[in-house]
């Protein structure tokens, strides 16, 4: 996703200074935080280094009852990589970042939180790492953080939440038709399950350790909810949303970081022409 942001501002030097609102989730989230202070797309690719990304995913841990990793290493990068502890009502630019609470004390509820900097926003003094740890601490991989988790187990693709976000916050209030959705996504994964579900139970959904994919059920959850979006998203705003979503040439697991090098490749090679014509098109750039 860095790389490919990096190519199109490489295309369109002007591009992000054309961008009103950020929107990200989970990882995401880091981009568009990143995006949305001001910094640029040469900046972003270096933070998705295999250095940076091999000390966020240090030590591991076997994570049957615990976390696999501490995001302890994460949140030193992040703090390296927004210096001076900003908080949303820094940003440059608006900010969308999906999480998920899991206990809200004064509702007596758990609840979709979406972190944002409208002038309406009850988390303006939140600071940017924590609403990154926040959206970013996916289960199992990263310990909760503040008693919050990835967002993207609910807005895994956060298009139609950056969408609805922009319709009902912004001022002056745009139109619908008046919308440009640029949607970079972290690579479309091969996933695909082709065997007999008929039968199965819990165990064959849940864990499937022998075929691929290993995880079937969080894998129709993650990628569909981030497929669904995309669609939604499509049919809301027509020719005025892209999605920029490049195959895979095999399943990634999110904590991958030997992978990088494969994942630039990939962004790198991706033909950009029919994305490049649309910003000409649309941003009038």
């Amino acid at each position: 996703m860095a790389t490919l942001v990096k190519r199109l501002v490489d295309q369109f030097p002007n591009l992000l200074d054309q961008v009103d609102l950020f929107a990200g989730t989970s990882t995401g989230s880091v981009v568009a935080l990143t995006l949305a202070s001001g910094q640029n797309a040469s900046t972003l690719v270096d933070f998705y280094s295999i250095e940076n990304l091999r000390s966020a995913f240090s030590p591991s841990h076997l994570n049957i009852l615990r976390p696999k990793y501490s995001n302890a290493h994460f949140k030193n990068l992040l703090e390296t990589h927004f210096p001076g502890n900003p908080r949303l009502r820094d940003l440059k630019h608006k900010l969308l970042a999906p999480s998920f609470q899991l206990d809200d004390p004064k509702r007596k509820d758990w609840r979709p939180v979406f972190f944002h900097n409208f002038p309406d926003s009850h988390h303006l003094d939140d600071l940017v790492v924590d609403v990154a740890l926040r959206s970013a601490a996916a289960p199992t991989i990263f310990p909760s953080h503040q008693g919050f988790i990835d967002g993207g187990i609910m807005a895994n693709n956060p298009s139609t939440a950056a969408i609805a976000y922009a319709l009902g916050h912004a001022q002056p209030r745009p139109a619908l038709e008046d919308l440009r959705v640029l949607s970079v996504g972290t690579g479309l994964s091969p996933s695909i399950v082709t065997q007999n579900t008929q039968r199965w139970g819990v165990v064959q959904w849940m864990l499937n350790p022998f075929r691929s994919p290993s995880e079937p059920l969080l894998n129709v959850l993650f990628d569909g909810v981030v497929e669904a979006d995309a669609l939604m998203s499509r049919h809301l705003v027509r020719p005025h949303y892209w999605r920029l979503n490049p195959p895979l040439a095999q399943p990634t697991s999110l904590d991958d970081w030997k992978a990088i090098p494969q994942l630039i490749k990939t962004a790198e090679e991706f033909d950009l022409k029919p994305t490049f014509e649309w910003i000409a098109k649309e941003w009038n750039l």
